[in-house]
């Protein structure tokens, strides 16, 4: 399958494939080296969108430099193909480690642990986060050397990419409950990943299984991760610690940085007597609910009312004689006393009945989070609330959200609406252009990536003792965003 890239990469053999990418075995014919080259996808090269972040983000890999970090070479576009060119590593991804071996020894698994987390911590200090942590994107040499791979790509995942089931059982076995819920990812997310990772070389499967993807989530989001050393009892109590700790559900209780994580690694085998390691929580506050008014009056739901309805009638036929000598009591107070208690009693009473009369209403709802979803998934979302979409939409650019996701809502997220009311959504035009840096840069290649971005480029020549043809200024500073809708904008 001989074909040469950038008339350098000659392309061997396709050694994987993923959600966005093809890698391929390949020669770097200048240096006469073994190399690995990621190719994004034709479908997805024709977006302007993916390629800039798809540039973007693998200058940011390419500026990880860890001996546990797969090494980025090259980036660049030749005739329409987007590739990274990556240190090549000779051995297997920790998941076929896993599947070929099964649970792997309590020491190699704090070594390759230690390895891991190594890397992300170098990661973490560059505001890198992977997001997407998993055996799948971690190579292990022969000699037992482990190298992350994927940063910063993993990001690139939109809501649709990830309807293949394997793409979401394979991450979803990793997922912080935050994320499950919708949140943003942030380094307490990749330090749960971890915790899973650790969790199934040490176990030689993952915590948690299930038909769909939904049931994993739920079981992330609701159940302890089951005992690692009721499956082996081997296992220092301090070992389990680390998984039970970097697994929290709780942030405050998870690791607050992989430093923390890290350190623990390096001590637990010293700790033989550690206690298990037990979050408390209060279990007399009982968690707010929030009830569809539409659904609690059913069948099933009036059946449950009716045996309450029972017990409290059993329950006040107890009472019948404490009822009995509170009233004694209250007889025997003086009036200021008996006035206080009665109005006191009508407040509670009063405020009572507001919240109930507010949490019930039939026409009263909380409106949902919307941020991120296209106008198809918000209309779909909103259809049960009875409520009307606005057709006077504006548009933004964002920083976060791709073109045509919501960036937000009139009335905003938890708010209160009803039947009738009329949402308002603000879409994102689009992403800034984010401008690289690309000072010392040959001025062809220069010229076309920023072209290939829709600027006008002004080049002006100066003398210099850099190498002719180099770029050694440019007008607009790296990293300052950039209107895209903006027809005009140039640079020099």
């Amino acid at each position: 399958m001989s074909k040469i890239i950038a008339e350098r990469y000659e392309l061997l053999e396709l050694i994987g494939q993923g959600g966005m990418a093809d890698v391929y075995l390949a020669k770097d014919i200048i240096l006469n080296r073994t190399i690995a080259i990621k190719i994004l996808r034709t479908s997805l090269a024709k977006d302007p969108i993916y390629v800039t972040r798809f540039q973007r983000e693998a200058s940011a890999a390419a500026a990880l430099s860890h001996k546990n970090i797969v090494e980025i070479y090259d980036v660049g576009e030749d005739e329409d193909k987007y590739y990274i060119v990556m240190e090549y590593v000779p051995g297997r991804t920790l998941k076929e480690l896993i599947l070929k071996r099964g649970a792997v020894h309590v020491v190699e698994a704090i070594d390759i642990m230690k390895q891991v987390v190594s890397g992300i911590a170098k990661a973490h200090q560059l505001g890198i986060i992977h997001r997407d942590l998993k055996p799948q994107n971690i190579l292990v040499t022969d000699s037992g050397v482990a190298k992350i791979a994927d940063f910063g790509i993993a990001s690139m995942q939109s809501l649709a990419q990830v309807t293949q089931t394997d793409v979401i059982m394979g991450s979803l076995h990793y997922l912080a409950p935050e994320l499950a819920r919708g949140e943003k990812a942030t380094v307490q997310s990749d330090i749960y990943a971890l915790g899973i990772v650790f969790y199934e070389l040490l176990r030689g499967e993952v915590p948690f299984n299930g038909e769909s993807p939904v049931n994993i989530a739920l079981k992330h989001m609701q159940e302890d991760l089951p005992s690692l050393l009721e499956f082996n009892p081997s296992i220092l109590q301090s070992v389990e610690n680390i998984v039970i700790k970097a697994t929290a559900k709780n942030l405050n209780d998870r690791y607050h940085n992989v430093t923390e994580m890290l350190e623990d690694l390096n001590t637990c085998m010293e700790r033989p007597n550690e206690k298990k390691l037990e979050f408390v929580y209060d279990t007399e506050t009982e968690p707010t609910i929030v009830l569809d008014s539409r659904s609690m009056f059913n069948s099933a739901n009036t059946t449950n009312v009716a045996s309450t309805t029972e017990s409290i009638q059993d329950d006040k036929v107890k009472d019948e004689k404490g009822l009995k000598k509170l009233l004694t009591k209250f007889k025997n107070l003086d009036i200021k006393a008996k006035v206080a208690i009665i109005v006191g009693f009508i407040f509670v009473a009063g405020v009572t009945t507001f919240l109930v009369y507010a949490n019930i209403r039939p026409d009263t709802n909380l409106m949902p989070d919307l941020e991120g979803k296209d106008k198809e998934q918000a209309i779909e979302l909103l259809k049960e609330y009875n409520v009307t979409i606005s057709d006077d939409i504006i548009e933004e650019l964002s920083d976060e959200y791709e073109k045509g996701e919501i960036v937000k809502t009139d009335p905003k997220k938890g708010s209160t609406i009803k039947e009738g009311d009329v949402v308002k959504l603000t879409i994102s035009k689009g992403k800034y252009i984010v401008v690289d840096d690309y000072l010392g840069m040959d001025v062809n290649k220069a010229e076309k990536a920023l072209k290939k971005l829709g600027f006008k480029v002004i080049i002006e020549k100066e003398v210099s003792s850099k190498t002719k043809g180099t770029v050694i200024e440019q007008s607009i500073e790296k990293d300052e965003k950039v209107d895209p809708t903006d027809k005009d904008r140039e640079i020099t």
